[in-house]
Formats: structure tokens, sequence, C-alpha cells
């Protein structure tokens, strides 16, 4: 059974606002962060997109048989020419994605809809019945979140490309997302961290301690808590993984993801 408690969304999302707010992107919509001009420097000769927010689905506060999970899945940065989208505005882009069926989405977000539907129990599929949850849609229930608030990009995207470039971010920008990651982290309060990307499991070492090997199934901890960790190549990647977010049939999705993902769910702790 899955139901949700959008009071403590509201709660949280009005935090990571603030925080927004006050260290990143001003309520007037200018970028504030004061590693900017360090970050800009480090990529001096790219394009170079600042001020890019995350999701936060209405339902990210649900609760699967009597038991919390708060899920986030984990990208580096947009890849795409958008500057200053504040949590609002990103959400807005994962409402489209949702209405724009799962054909209709870049490979990126066919993983992360493969992905939920996974952790909600479900097969992976492209039918419209799998992606509903409560009154809304899969997205609507995790957090969708980048660990850098900037893209460098060696070829820039358009606001209207499909999907997005491979962003070119330097160590200084790895270094310098570190706090804001952690801070989003601490409001947040996942049970479960999915990382697309395995480069991007190593820049978390930055703001979280986990452990050195890399395993597909780790723990991590945030602010002494504990929290699920599961890394797999990014959705949008070749070579081995094959590209694994193009569709629900890939051999990388059904033979390492989804497998992965049903081990969690049978061994998943009890979260207050």
């Amino acid at each position: 059974m899955i139901s949700s408690h959008p009071e403590r969304t509201r709660k949280r999302v009005r935090l990571l606002e603030d925080y927004v707010r006050a260290n990143l992107l001003a309520e007037d919509g200018s970028f504030i962060c004061g590693s900017y001009a360090q970050c800009r420097a480090s990529r001096a000769g790219l394009p170079f997109h600042k001020g890019q927010m995350n999701h936060v689905g209405r339902h990210y506060d649900l609760e699967v048989n009597g038991s919390a999970m708060r899920i986030v899945v984990l990208g580096q940065e947009y890849g795409q020419a958008r500057e200053c989208v504040n949590l609002a505005g990103r959400s807005e882009m994962l409402d489209l994605s949702a209405k724009a069926g799962f054909r209709g989405r870049n490979p990126h977000m066919k993983g992360v809809t493969s992905t939920m539907r996974l952790l909600l129990g479900r097969e992976p599929g492209e039918d419209e019945e799998g992606e509903r949850l409560l009154d809304g849609h899969v997205f609507d229930g995790c957090a969708q979140v980048n660990y850098l608030h900037c893209t460098a990009l060696e070829k820039p995207r358009s606001r209207d490309a499909h999907g997005g470039g491979r962003g070119n971010s330097s160590l200084a920008m790895q270094r310098n997302c570190a706090p804001h990651f952690l801070r989003t982290m601490e409001i947040l309060e996942p049970t479960v961290i999915v990382v697309h990307g395995l480069g991007l499991r190593r820049w978390m070492a930055n703001a979280l301690p986990h452990p050195p090997k890399g395993e597909t199934a780790e723990v991590a901890e945030i602010a002494g808590r504990p929290v699920d960790l599961l890394t797999f190549t990014h959705p949008s990647a070749g070579g081995h993984s094959g590209w694994w977010g193009t569709t629900p049939r890939t051999r990388y999705l059904n033979e390492t993801v989804a497998p992965a993902i049903r081990d969690y769910l049978r061994r998943r702790r009890t979260y207050g």
C-alpha cells in the first residue's frame, strides 16, 4: 500500500527554498552563489550555464507498506543551456516530461521512469498505468536532484534541445557544490539515493561519507543517519550498459538495475 504525507513535503520544500534564496538563487532570480566566480573561471573556455535548481515531487514523503520511502534520484547536472531555474521551474520541466509519455522522453528521463517503477514494486514498461502514483505521476514521488547547480558544456544545447549535452565540470565545481548538495540531502532526508553515473558516486565523497569500494548497493550516512545508496551507470551512457534508458528491454536494465532494486526492496530497513 502506498500513501504520502504532502504536508511534510511542503515543509521540506519551504526549507529548501529558504536555503536556495539565501545561498544560490535570490528571489529576484539573480545567481548569488559565492563560488560562482571560481567555478566560472575553472571553465573559462566553455559555455557555462548557472543556477539550475532541483525538483521535489509533491508526494516525495512516501510511505510504502507502512514504512517511509523518500527517494532521491541523483544526476550530475542539467546538461542544457538553461539559467537561473528555481525549484518550481525545475518541477515544471519534470511535469512536461511526465505528460510527454515514455516514448516522448529523453533517455535520462526514461531511465528515471524505469527506476521509479521498480522502486514502487512495478515492472519496467511504457504503459501509462504503471507510471501513475496516487493522484499524479511517479515523478511526483521522488526528488530529482543534480549534484551540480551549474553546467559547463563543450557544445551548447538550446533550451528546447531534446535531452542534454555531456557536462564538462571541473574539480572546483565538484568541490564547491558539495556543501549545497549536503544541505539539500539534510533537508530531504532520503531513505534511498539512486545514483545515475559511476563517476558521480566519486564526487559524492566531497559531501557524504560512504564506503570507498563502490559496490552497486551500499550504505552512506547523512547527518548521522544511514541512507541506502544504489549506483548505476547513467541511463544515456553507452559502453557495457548499452544506453539502458532508451527502452524497458535493455540488458543492463533487466540484468543489473532491476535485480539490484528488487534486492533492495527485500532487505530495506524500516525508517521513521
